[in-house]
């Protein structure tokens, strides 16, 4: 069996035939050979030396008659010139290389050059032993910078020789980083950042590097390096740029004025290859790990675009036929909307629905993150440039999974209801303020109103435990569980009973209107005089930290308010020793209605895929109480500003969120939340109206 490359895009598996040797040349059974971007390139648009037919492949693992194994050097040199015996006949004038000029490895049987061939031990005669040639090509490439303990190297390109780059230098003692600019690719990479502790990113502010290596074929990846030397620093131009691009001479002049040294790198020795050899045995782990497919001969045509395209590490054909894929692909789903098994959009009662909510709630499938990440970096724009709308805009791909999210439909609950530790005189302002405020909702007078009609956002005010009755009102949703909590400072604030119908309260309000219109954005507002105290006891009893840490001013108490209200909380907690990882606990000793109407509406918005934007201190408590009751939901939460109350930081740092916005705000009823879902919504049409680079025929800038 052999592949012969016949044409342009035109190879095919043939009979193989055997050839007579001589003393120069040695017959081999081929075991395994690798599939390189250069084979890939012969396939789809020929090459200078190559002449068809031909027999690719220059990765070989090889035995003879008698089970000796070898890695062939892919030369085949005069032995006589100046460059052959001056140690360097990669350069040899006369030099024929095997899958260019003679036949290669892409059969099961070989004629190499006996001078060529580097004896393999029976322990490293496995797959691995293929990357000897891409090491070998790297080594010569390093020896070039005579690199030192502690120098720092940066390496552009984060593919399979960038990779093995970075190793071969950390074996040196070196410090590498490896800069990538598909994501796609750096997520393939975390088993090799885990198994070596090298860092591979999309960019990186440092320079001054001692030695840069360009391992991608980008001339701007190649101008970054320059730029990144330091004066005195060392270039290894490794990797050919692709045909017909430009380098600014301004940029080369800069070579001028560090004193930089540029060393150019074709190839490998067979010394170089002998220290490939020894570095895999040093690191067999890693290599595997590097290994992307294990394929048949049949396979091989399908694989050419892939290994072109660099989806992948390396891809390997194994003579025998066997094949294995080491990371099987999955297609990423492309989703307008979201549907998940078991919605539980019917009515159902008592504790069911609560516990079908929290069933249904599960972690963000991330595998389309890398996906979602090389789209946004692949918008008309510097890498990075958006900052954290760029953030935003990958995070709402991972929780609508679709990289077309959408932020038009908005919708935001005001969930409100009295406490029963006013009574210790814990507010500036008295317990009736509450329904007050409550009638300035429904009258659309309040900051909340106003930016809720400023962006189209569906505001809804429901009553979770007002200390009154109010009036019925179209825009007001009666849930309430009873007039306010109990006073927490004497007993429980509500049954457990009550903790969950309220949770279900605020579940039914978003299924209920999800189910009226389908909601892209929900966010999370509040009203009741005293939820400061009990947002920090909560806080306090989630996190660990102090009362005086946690408890802020509210809603404008003086100092000695301040005084009376931190000892106010440190007597509940003494009190009711809430369980720190129980947020049903919680909820019940300390919590209060509209907290947990909140809560539950956020597990509901999960549960159905529909990313949910905190408030400020209550909320982000709310939103806590929730995290602790179901983990995954913080997949799906986002905090929409940052309070002057600091209790709302040891919240957040909990459930790892930061605050999109920092306006110095304390007012809540959803107002941050309001103003971040319009940032939200703005980073979703980036991500679907952006015009990306090849979309806009605008040239690239990056590596």
């Amino acid at each position: 069996m052999k592949l012969v490359l016949s044409g342009l895009k035109t190879i095919e598996v043939q009979p193989s035939q055997d050839r007579p040797a001589d003393d120069a040349m040695a017959r081999l059974k081929v075991r395994y050979c690798g599939i390189c971007r250069t084979d890939a390139k012969m396939w789809s648009e020929g090459h200078r030396d190559l002449v068809f037919p031909r027999v690719p492949g220059h990765e070989v693992l090889a035995e003879d008659d008698h089970g000796q194994a070898y890695v062939v050097w892919p030369g085949r040199a005069c032995g006589v010139c100046e460059y052959c015996t001056g140690g360097r006949e990669n350069l040899c004038e006369s030099m024929q290389i095997m899958g260019f000029h003679f036949d290669g490895g892409f059969s099961d049987r070989l004629l190499a050059p006996t001078r060529s061939l580097i004896p393999v031990p029976r322990s490293m005669a496995t797959p691995r032993a293929c990357f000897a040639e891409p090491v070998g090509c790297v080594v010569n490439a390093l020896g070039k910078l005579g690199l030192r303990t502690d120098d720092r190297i940066l390496i552009y390109g984060g593919g399979t020789v960038g990779l093995i780059t970075a190793l071969a230098a950390q074996a040196r003692g070196a410090r590498p980083l490896v800069i990538e600019k598909n994501a796609e690719k750096i997520a393939k990479a975390s088993g090799f950042r885990e198994a070596t502790g090298i860092e591979v990113r999309r960019d990186t502010t440092h320079s001054e590097f001692d030695g840069v290596i360009n391992a991608c074929p980008d001339e701007i990846a190649f101008c970054q390096g320059v730029v990144k030397l330091a004066k005195g620093g060392r270039l290894a131009f490794f990797s050919g740029i692709t045909k017909n691009r430009h380098v600014e001479t301004n940029l080369l002049n800069l070579i001028h004025y560090k004193e930089a040294s540029v060393f150019g790198a074709y190839g490998l020795t067979r010394a170089d290859m002998q220290q490939g050899l020894d570095l895999i045995g040093d690191h067999p782990g890693v290599f595997d790990g590097l290994i992307e497919a294990m394929v048949s001969p049949h396979r091989v045509p399908a694989t050419f675009q892939d290994v072109l395209d660099g989806k992948g590490f390396k891809t390997i054909l194994d003579v025998a036929g066997r094949e294995h894929l080491r990371r099987p692909g999955k297609s990423i789903p492309q989703k307008d909307a979201v549907t998940r098994e078991g919605e539980p959009n019917e009515p159902v009662s008592g504790v069911r629905l609560f516990d079908k909510i929290c069933r249904t709630i599960t972690a963000i499938d991330t595998e389309m993150q890398p996906a979602a990440r090389h789209k946004i970096d692949n918008k008309t724009k510097p890498l990075g440039a958006l900052g954290r709308l760029e953030d935003l805009a990958v995070r709402m791909s991972l929780i609508q999974q679709t990289l077309a999210p959408r932020g038009d439909h908005k919708s935001l609950f005001v969930f409100a209801a009295d406490h029963g530790v006013t009574e210790e005189g814990v507010s500036a302002y008295p317990s009736e303020v509450t329904a007050q405020m409550v009638a300035n909702f429904l009258n659309g007078g309040a900051a909340i109103n106003v930016l809720c009609r400023h962006q189209g956002i569906d505001m809804h005010i429901v009553d979770m435990g007002v200390g009154v009755d109010l009036p019925a009102h179209p825009d007001l949703v009666d849930r309430k569980i009873r007039k306010g909590t109990r006073n927490f400072a004497l007993e429980p604030a509500m049954t457990r009973s009550e903790a969950i119908r309220a949770l279900e309260a605020g579940m039914g309000c978003v299924l209920d209107a999800h189910a009226r219109k389908p909601i892209h954005l929900l966010g999370l507002g509040e009203m009741g005089i005293g939820n400061t105290t009990a947002a920090a006891a909560i806080v306090c009893a989630a996190t660990g930290i102090a009362p005086e840490q946690a408890t802020g001013r509210g809603t404008g108490i003086d100092d000695a308010g301040m005084r009376h209200k931190i000892e106010v909380i440190r007597k509940v907690l003494g009190f009711h020793r809430p369980e720190a990882e129980d947020g049903l606990d919680i909820l019940c000793k300390v919590g209060g209605f509209e907290i947990a109407g909140i809560a539950g509406a956020a597990l509901a918005a999960a549960s159905n895929g529909i990313a949910v934007i905190l408030d400020g201190v209550i909320s982000t408590a709310a939103g806590l109480i929730a995290y602790l009751i179901r983990p995954q939901i913080g997949d799906y939460l986002i905090s929409g500003h940052r309070s002057v109350e600091v209790a709302q930081a040891a919240a957040l740092e909990k459930m790892g969120l930061k605050p999109l916005v920092d306006l110095d705000m304390r007012l809540g009823e959803g107002t941050g939340a309001a103003l971040a879902m319009d940032m939200i919504d703005a980073a979703c049409r980036v991500m679907r109206e952006m015009a990306s680079f090849d979309e806009a025929g605008v040239a690239r800038k990056d590596g």
